[in-house]
């Protein structure tokens, strides 16, 4: 194992590659410990879609949150494509937040209230609609037309910040972390299968997994695995010209591979008994899920009817009592951090998480956004599993 880090990062999906690649590029020696493969939880089967318009986004702090990460991709695709020759298969385009039933569209403009404060967004008719995509169903009756939304491979933008950071000094090692080793109320390093690493901080980034370090902190770190699932499909017909989005039906996006993403499953899809299944059961596709979500497509997109199913793809998400990150300082110790419960805002809100934990650890403080006291990891005091089904009520993909 390499020799002893200023910094070890616990995980190496999206959110621990952005912190390991944001503090390498301040000239941190970084170690980032991961017990699997890098990118092997929520970042191996998310969308990649970055689009502002969802209601895991609040007025205030979380919607700041939401377009500082958005504007980091301005630079960081390039920078990542250039660094380490990864093609993110990065693309931007309109998008559209369909509506198909007045319930849908009274969300959606109620929302746009505050959102068109800071976006360039408007409303258009469910025939202008269908004049941008002809092959849309007659049951659109209206959409948010967004100017710009982006998305990209998220495996890929994974991979690009764990090589991105290596090649600025960083090591990624695979090893499990078993527990946090301390003097007195000071954190100053990890013990693995292999042996301890000593450093000056830990970043636990460990996504749904990060609730094991609880007991090691005597302190919550309240984050359960949502199961979420999504298709890949292939069709006939010239790709989507819109990135597609609904909140009952979830997203559909022609990729840059020639593939068409359709999904996701959230917590509205499942009952209680399967929306917690934890990590193992939640890697399984489902039946259910994959008629459901070929349903969805059909009802937006009736030309889907007759497309090829390419893949299932299955796993958790961090779930958050509130779908809010959990970001920030440990309360009672020191050189401590927590960067998990994204919920399925993770490849969005990577790159801005990394910045504010670098920001932490170099300057002692967080300037990239304000008011970052809605993400500690202090502000929870009802934490039982109600909180967690009602939080997955939220989630809207």
């Amino acid at each position: 194992m390499p020799s002893n880090p200023d910094v070890i990062v616990v995980g190496a999906g999206v959110v621990g590659c952005s912190v390991g690649y944001y503090l390498a590029r301040r000239g941190v020696k970084v170690m980032l410990l991961e017990k699997e493969a890098m990118g092997s939880g929520a970042s191996a089967h998310a969308t990649g879609f970055l689009s502002l318009l969802g209601a895991e986004f609040s007025p205030g702090p979380s919607f700041e949150m939401g377009i500082a990460s958005y504007k980091e991709f301005d630079h960081l695709a390039d920078d990542l494509e250039q660094l380490t020759g990864i093609d993110l298969l990065f693309q931007r385009r309109p998008s559209l937040r369909l509506a198909l039933s007045d319930d849908e569209a009274d969300l959606i403009q109620d929302m746009m209230v505050w959102q068109q404060e800071k976006i360039n967004m408007h409303w258009i008719d469910g025939d202008e609609v269908r004049k941008i995509e002809p092959r849309l169903s007659q049951s659109v009756i209206g959409a948010v037309y967004e100017d710009e939304s982006i998305q990209l491979d998220s495996y890929r933008l994974n991979l690009a910040l764990g090589q991105g950071a290596e090649s600025l000094g960083a090591s990624l090692v695979q090893r499990e972390v078993v527990g946090l080793i301390s003097d007195g109320n000071r954190i100053t390093g990890v013990s693995t299968r292999s042996g301890d690493v000593y450093s000056d901080s830990v970043i636990i980034a460990a996504g749904t997994w990060s609730r094991v370090f609880s007991s090691f902190l005597s302190f919550p770190i309240p984050v359960i695995p949502m199961k979420g699932e999504r298709l890949q499909l292939r069709f006939d017909g010239d790709p989507l010209e819109v990135l597609i989005s609904s909140p009952k039906r979830g997203h559909m996006i022609s990729r840059m591979d020639g593939l068409l993403s359709v999904g996701s499953t959230g917590g509205r899809d499942y009952d209680e008994r399967e929306l917690f299944g934890g990590e193992e059961f939640d890697r399984k596709p489902s039946q259910s899920a994959r008629l459901e979500l070929l349903q969805r497509a059909i009802d937006v997109f009736p030309g889907l009817e007759d497309a090829e199913l390419v893949d299932q793809l299955a796993g958790s998400r961090p779930l958050s009592p509130d779908t809010k990150p959990i970001i920030g300082p440990v309360p009672g110790w020191d050189g401590v951090f927590i960067a998990t419960g994204h919920t399925t805002k993770g490849i969005h809100l990577g790159p801005i998480t990394g910045r504010m934990i670098s920001e932490w650890y170099l300057d002692g403080k967080c300037d990239c956004i304000s008011n970052v006291d809605l993400f500690l990891p202090d502000r929870f005091s009802d934490t039982d599993l109600s909180s967690f089904y009602r939080a997955s009520k939220l989630v809207d993909e």
